[in-house]
């Protein structure tokens, strides 16, 4: 265990992490002087769906599961092209909540029906998650990091295993839009995001030669 967690960096990691959380939580209780709200057509055309709470929620869960994977199986390679597209990503989202804050008012209307459970739950998570700092969607985006680790064990996990991660993946992506607790286009931004900072890696990879030594996660 020891010989993993110093391989890994772990403590490196628990360190950033939670000075990450703290910057997340000043930029939560933080009052700027303009908030930019994020909105498009198509978030008034999606309904209020409560009972995709439940794939939200799941998002606690599918980190601690596919990050144990993560750690155990991947290659040195792998598990460093995933750790700085997952830090660099959620480092950028800070910057940019910290230098252009943004809000949603999609929440505004709706009538949390607290007779059933998913209902109390909605109520609940938007009563501890407010709706600002939204763009992009780190719901979203981590799921993609993560949910790209599990793709790169495909030769090394049961098949069961990687179909129930994308289910799992399509679900929370899905249920970002259907609580309302995001916009499309932050979603649509954690997917660019995911999708630029993906390239970039694969792109200065080669640039130093090193192309072969990516194969396996290509």
């Amino acid at each position: 265990m020891k010989k993993l967690i110093k391989e890994r960096h772990l403590i490196p990691l628990g360190v950033w992490f939670v000075v990450y959380m703290g910057l997340f939580l000043y930029l939560e209780v933080f009052e700027p002087d303009q908030v930019h709200l994020i909105v498009c057509g198509l978030d008034r055309r999606i309904p209020y769906l409560p009972v995709f709470v439940y794939p939200y929620l799941s998002w606690f869960p599918y980190i601690i599961a596919v990050s144990f994977l993560a750690v155990r199986n991947l290659t040195g390679p792998e598990y460093r092209k995933a750790v700085l597209i997952l830090i660099t990503g959620m480092n950028l989202f800070l910057l940019i909540s910290y230098v252009w804050p943004t809000g949603l008012d999609l929440r505004e209307g709706i009538v949390y029906d607290t007779t059933a459970l998913s209902g109390r739950l909605v109520q609940l998570v938007q009563t501890v998650d407010t709706p600002k700092s939204v763009f992009p969607s780190m719901h979203v985006y981590v799921t993609l990091v993560l949910q790209d680790t599990l793709e790169m064990q495909r030769k090394r996990l049961p098949a069961v295993f990687l179909w129930t991660g994308r289910a799992f993946a399509a679900a929370i992506i899905l249920s970002t839009m259907f609580t309302k607790q995001h916009s499309v286009l932050d979603v649509l931004a954690a997917v660019l995001l995911f999708a630029a900072l993906t390239g970039a890696w694969y792109m200065v990879g080669e640039r130093l030669g090193a192309g072969k030594t990516y194969e396996t996660v290509l």
